[in-house]
């Protein structure tokens, strides 16, 4: 039986000023994958699918979408940047 782990998401640019605030706390199962956090994400941020070129990473290690979560970790959701 899957035990309910806490987990932070930290939000930047334009994820950040949809959800009103840099940080998200969710409850999720363990082992859930950090890809997935994206579906829970608040009303306004998460009504699409991912963004193309979006990065994770955990603990402030980049990340693939599979990687399992644990109690405790921090989670930062990168967009692509663009410019020149």
């Amino acid at each position: 039986m899957p035990v309910d782990i806490r987990v932070t998401v930290r939000l930047f640019a334009s994820l950040r000023e949809a959800a009103g605030r840099d940080r998200v706390d969710l409850t999720v199962p363990s082992a859930t994958p950090v890809g997935a956090v994206w579906d829970l994400l608040p009303e306004g941020v998460a009504e699409a699918p991912p963004p193309d070129g979006l990065r994770y990473a955990v603990n402030h290690v980049w990340s693939i979408p599979g990687t399992p979560l644990h109690d405790g970790d921090e989670i930062a959701l990168v967009l692509p940047v663009s410019g020149g």
